[in-house]
């Protein structure tokens, strides 16, 4: 598939890197041409200097035979123009980054539908989705909704006192025989993440991602030794897009809600769009008003500036108190090691959040997809065809490769069910799948007739 991703921002090299892993042709557009040089040493792609809105910059991209063009700058107008002339050139899917709030609500209806752009992905909104997501499921540092949110994939650090470190897969699977609802499909230690199998132990301080019933998140959790609690008291560091929503959509689901805001005009607006949700004007990295707003006893504390260092700092100081649970927005990954290092339970970053819409939409046969920022492994639900290769076909018998282990089957009007080898696979069911993206190719293959 060839494949041009316009804007070589966190979104574009991410997307380039998953969709290159996978053997798709990919083609960057990117103005500025330092950055461009650093895209091609980086990546092993094709860089295109120049602007995606004239038309001889999508030719030399290869926009004639583009199966796929998305348009992620931070620029709305490049990415509607961008889209509007990959559909003149016949390329049948396109896909833009809109940030701004009224050009995707109802007035900009008319305009999205001129730009022809085939989906329409925010950032912003996407990372406020994830967010909400963990308040919801405290305890975990990762959480993502497959199959209509009826199954979950959760990532969290085996704690002191789990019930099942020191055990085998192979031993936790015989103890819960025979109906299991849960599935380890990736384990993490010292920066190494592989797909664990049965005779895999588990250790105390392993970041493991396990794929459950959406009943049996609460029992997982405790089994991991993770701490789960309602969060009723939240402080949200940062009143941007991303912060404004979550403290909204807290305040609406019963929580009580702190926001700091740094600039006073925008503390002014927040405090009359936002009623229910107390303001505060003031620097998140002050640690007097942090302490005078009592932010070591919160529940949650949610780090949202555009400051990635600030955020950073303030989750820090908050995860001094263990009961704080604390979540910080990173846009620099170089970042990410401090996150453990400081004690900090989560961090989410608007790349992966974006960039898992993107590869939904890219692959076509897939319902959900859940991206790692520490791991190329990801979590993928695809659809089998009737008469493929997989339809009617015991898992142990699919003989796939060992970067793919199938997790659960969700067959229509049922719930989903956590795959054993003995499951008998049919055309019509999805499937859930933690896999590599080099290994993506081959479950297709195995999926599609």
């Amino acid at each position: 598939m060839h494949v041009i991703i316009v804007g070589a921002g966190e979104v574009g090299r991410y997307l380039a890197q998953r969709l290159g892993a996978e053997g798709n042709d990919v083609v960057i557009i990117e103005q500025n041409e330092a950055v461009a040089a650093t895209i091609g040493e980086e990546l092993d792609v094709q860089v295109v200097v120049g602007s995606a809105t004239v038309p001889s910059t999508l030719a030399a991209a290869g926009v004639d035979r583009a199966d796929i063009l998305a348009g992620v700058t931070q620029n709305d107008e490049v990415n509607f123009i961008a889209c509007l002339l990959a559909k003149e050139a016949g390329v049948k899917q396109t896909v833009a980054r809109i940030q701004t709030e009224e050009l995707r609500g109802p007035a900009g209806k008319t305009l999205r539908e001129a730009m022809k752009a085939d989906l329409i992905i925010d950032p912003d909104a996407d990372t406020a989705d994830e967010i909400m997501e963990l308040a919801r499921v405290s305890g975990a540092d990762e959480v993502y909704r497959m199959s209509d949110g009826d199954l979950l994939v959760i990532g969290a650090v085996i704690q002191e006192g789990s019930a099942l470190a020191g055990s085998t897969l192979a031993e936790i699977g015989a103890s819960f025989e025979p109906n299991w609802r849960f599935l380890f499909g990736a384990l993490t230690r010292h920066g190494e993440t592989v797909i664990p199998r049965g005779d895999q132990r588990l250790d105390i301080g392993d970041h493991v991602r396990v794929l459950t019933t959406r009943d049996t998140r609460d029992e997982i959790l405790e089994l991991l030794g993770a701490k789960h609690r309602k969060a009723k008291r939240v402080m949200v560091l940062g009143g941007g897009a991303v912060g404004s929503r979550v403290a909204e959509r807290l305040t609406d689901e019963g929580a009580e809600v702190v926001l700091v805001e740094q600039d006073l005009d925008r503390a002014k607006e927040l405090s009359e769009q936002l009623p229910f949700v107390t303001i505060v004007n003031g620097d998140i990295e002050d640690v007097d008003l942090l302490n005078e707003e009592s932010i070591t006893r919160m529940d949650l504390v949610i780090a949202a500036t555009g400051d990635d260092a600030a955020n950073v700092l303030a989750c820090a100081f908050a995860a001094t108190e263990k009961r704080t649970f604390t979540v910080a927005v990173l846009h620099r990954l170089a970042l990410l090691p401090l996150v453990r290092q400081f004690g900090i339970d989560a961090a989410l970053s608007p790349r992966t959040a974006s960039a898992n819409a993107v590869l939904r939409h890219v692959r076509g046969g897939t319902a959900s997809v859940a991206t790692f920022l520490e791991s190329d492994i990801e979590v993928d639900e695809f659809a089998i065809e009737v008469g493929s290769h997989a339809d009617g076909v015991r898992v142990a018998d699919l003989h796939l490769p060992h970067s793919i282990v199938l997790g659960a089957v969700i067959r229509p009007g049922a719930p989903g069910e956590i795959v054993r080898g003995s499951t008998v696979l049919h055309g019509g069911d999805n499937v859930v799948v933690f896999a590599r993206p080099d290994s993506i190719p081959s479950l297709l293959r195995a999926f599609s007739k």
